[in-house]
């Protein structure tokens, strides 16, 4: 390839000299964008407002307790993270005309396309260490422990970015008027990819290690397919950037290395919040109690009693993208007859004493005779025996 510096100073090319000029640059048939390539870019569009719709229904629910324990802060900064991802991915994807402000090469492709997608990865690493600390390590994902893996993020992410800003721009990327185009230096190029491979590589790692969690929070199942769709991102990214340097002007590969980040950005999003906010849609009540049961069933109360305030009146506690915290107190003898029944009984044995159901879904063996509905045969405070559970809870 040429040296375009020596074409400064020169007026544009335009049009039908523009595309003849750039096959013979790189010895390819080069596709001018058209419709379709707007169309790629309205695709995108309506998919990250379908996913931004979902996101303010998440939020809107977001003291129902199952949904709070899957993360929603960190889960809306991948959310940012993947739009911004999105936008860096038009101009550096060649999907849109370089003019105006998409002129700026250095600022889209290191301060929007390359930094938003590290910040992506960089979340669910985080959430995945989170998980691994807390369920793997039997330790509190609070103070240090929560602190310091975010600040080492952003000083590496910062001190990569800051650099490539202030290294001279035929090192990293720079626009030549000439031939309306970004020319990404292969170095940078390399690297940047290389760098991508460290977040994704340790997230393998993590969800290998949680591959035997407890099925509370279904993370086994949850971290092989969002493992499946980053590599999936990965592998073609690192594919296509050595073997089509010069993808930009394929109308195949620009467009479909900008729908596949897309489809399996949003994904990944939607699968870590979709079983439970589909629970909430349709079965909140029921599948809050079934969630508390297995959440007890589990063991997860047992091992993490330093973290889980089982003696509030919901049972459980909401992992909020950082740290577990006890949940408001909800008055579940108003929904469950039972634990009236039980509240009624025991103030009749204490005037001054009330036993209160240790959690919600904790209910006295009663058994009533078929003539005396106030004939108690036991009343012992333990949980049912065999409670019907679905196939998967969270």
């Amino acid at each position: 390839m040429i040296d375009l510096h020596v074409l400064d100073g020169l007026s544009p090319l335009h049009g039908e000299e523009r595309i003849a000029f750039l096959e013979k640059l790189t010895n390819i048939n080069v596709a001018a964008i058209d419709g379709s390539d707007l169309a790629t870019i309205i695709a995108v569009a309506v998919l990250y407002l379908l996913t931004f719709i979902f996101m303010c229904y998440v939020w809107y629910n977001h003291d129902y307790q199952p949904i709070r324990a899957k993360t929603v802060k960190l889960c809306t900064i991948m959310y940012v993270a993947g739009l911004m991802w999105m936008v860096g991915d038009f101009q550096m994807n060649g999907l849109v005309e370089l003019t105006g402000a998409w002129k700026s090469c250095r600022v889209w492709v290191v301060w929007v396309r390359i930094l938003s997608s590290y910040i992506y990865s960089g979340m669910l690493m985080i959430r995945f260490y989170a998980l691994e600390r807390i369920f793997n390590q039997s330790k509190p994902y609070k103070g240090r422990a929560m602190y310091i893996p975010a600040i080492c993020l952003v000083v590496v992410l910062l001190a990569y970015c800051l650099s490539c800003q202030f290294v001279e721009g035929k090192y990293i990327t720079e626009y030549f008027d000439y031939a309306q185009i970004c020319v990404v230096d292969d170095r940078f190029r390399y690297a940047s990819i290389g760098l991508m491979w460290v977040p994704w590589t340790v997230v393998l790692v993590l969800a290998a290690r949680l591959r035997n969690i407890q099925s509370t929070f279904n993370e086994r199942y949850e971290s092989l397919v969002i493992c499946i769709l980053a590599y999936t991102i990965l592998i073609k990214t690192t594919v296509i950037h050595a073997t089509h340097p010069f993808y930009i002007f394929e109308k195949s590969y620009r467009q479909s290395e900008t729908l596949i980040d897309a489809v399996c950005s949003c994904m990944i999003i939607l699968l870590m919040l979709g079983y439970p906010t589909y629970q909430c849609m349709f079965r909140r009540d029921e599948y809050e109690k079934e969630w508390v049961q297995k959440l007890r069933k589990d063991g997860v109360v047992k091992k993490y009693s330093g973290n889980l305030q089982v003696g509030s009146a919901s049972g459980y506690s909401q992992m909020d993208g950082s740290t577990f915290n006890s949940p408001p107190k909800t008055n579940y003898f108003e929904k469950d007859p039972i634990d009236t029944i039980h509240m009624s009984l025991n103030t009749h044995m204490s005037a001054n004493f009330i036993t209160q159901p240790t959690v919600a879904h904790r209910r006295p063996a009663v058994e009533f005779s078929a003539l005396h509905m106030d004939s108690v045969v036991s009343l012992d405070g333990s949980a049912d025996t065999n409670p019907a559970y679905p196939w998967h809870i969270i």
